[in-house]
């Protein structure tokens, strides 16, 4: 076959290394600026813009919604349109951000403690996250880590969140095949060189267990076809498949373009034909505190280079 020179398998996983490393450049760049967004009195709306913003003038894309999770909140609340809710004195927020480069994602959390009870809780996530890291290395497994992450956890006496978990990034794939959990586990899975995870870590004051809320903000398209009434839903089909592919979306990032009744009759078919994931709000129990740390690393011959 004419044309030019076929990259081998070596090559193109370079390039996707390097790929994330760009993604991981422009994380570092944002988060640079988070001190001077995350403070009392700032709208949560405020923060999840201007997080994606700094991200595109940086020269990537946001690789799923900004998440800012407030004191019980584990995960998946970004701002609505219209969003009113405030950061306030004697919160612990966490800010959880990605970018993507061609699909090839660096994805990072900061919490920022605005209560002194917490210090400690910000610093048992922060432990975890830093023991894990140096525990990563080809052929160690993944419920190793999570052992280890446990373990410092539960030493600071908290207890770390067991539905939620570090994972393997893969092209346009938030979430792949392989996760780092949170707590001990029988059985993991292999870690390899070359490949690149999301180390995650969340420690709480709770029951170290979350539970669905009502509300989700954050979807993504489900890789099959289904048909569809309102040409609203099909053309945010269109949208997604374009824009974001499988990665996460936002609510807030198709209401410039659609009205907000039109927009809400839409998601409803989409996400009752089974078009849509919905990424409900995840909290642990009321009057608890969760934080989380995370990196992004890419898996070495000898250990892992952290990214992020």
């Amino acid at each position: 076959m004419a044309g030019g020179k076929v990259k081998s398998d070596e090559e193109e996983q370079m390039s996707a290394l390097e790929k994330h490393r760009h993604a991981g450049k422009v994380v570092r760049e944002v988060k640079e600026a988070l001190g001077g967004l995350v403070r009392p009195g700032v709208k949560c709306i405020e923060i999840c813009e201007a997080v994606e913003r700094l991200i595109v003038e940086k020269g990537g894309k946001p690789a799923f919604p900004c998440n800012i999770s407030i004191n019980n909140v584990a995960a998946h609340y970004t701002s609505p349109p219209g969003d009113n809710l405030t950061i306030s004195e004697g919160d612990v927020v966490k800010v959880d951000f990605g970018v993507h480069v061609d699909g090839y994602v660096a994805d990072t959390a900061v919490t920022f403690c605005m209560n002194k009870e917490a210090e400690r809780l910000v610093e048992a996530a922060r432990e975890a996250l830093k023991t894990a890291i140096q525990l990563i290395a080809p052929g160690v497994e993944t419920n190793a880590v999570g052992r280890e992450i446990e373990k410092v956890i539960r030493d600071y006496d908290y207890r770390p969140i067991r539905e939620l978990s570090g994972h393997i990034l893969e092209q346009y794939v938030l979430h792949g095949s392989k996760v780092i959990p949170n707590i001990a586990l029988p059985h993991g899975a292999s870690i390899n060189e070359g490949e690149v995870y999301a180390v995650e870590v969340f420690a709480s004051t709770g029951s170290g267990s979350v539970s669905e809320t009502p509300y989700a903000y954050i979807f993504s398209l489900q890789p099959f076809f289904v048909p569809l009434r309102l040409k609203e839903a099909r053309r945010i089909v269109m949208i997604v498949e374009e824009e974001y592919k499988t990665l996460p979306f936002a609510e807030r990032w198709l209401a410039t373009r659609f009205s907000r009744g039109k927009l809400r009759f839409a998601l409803r078919e989409l996400i009752s034909k089974g078009a849509l994931r919905q990424y409900r709000v995840l909290s642990d129990r009321k009057g608890s505190y969760v934080a989380q740390a995370e990196e992004t690393v890419i898996v070495t011959g000898s250990g892992c280079e952290v990214i992020t």
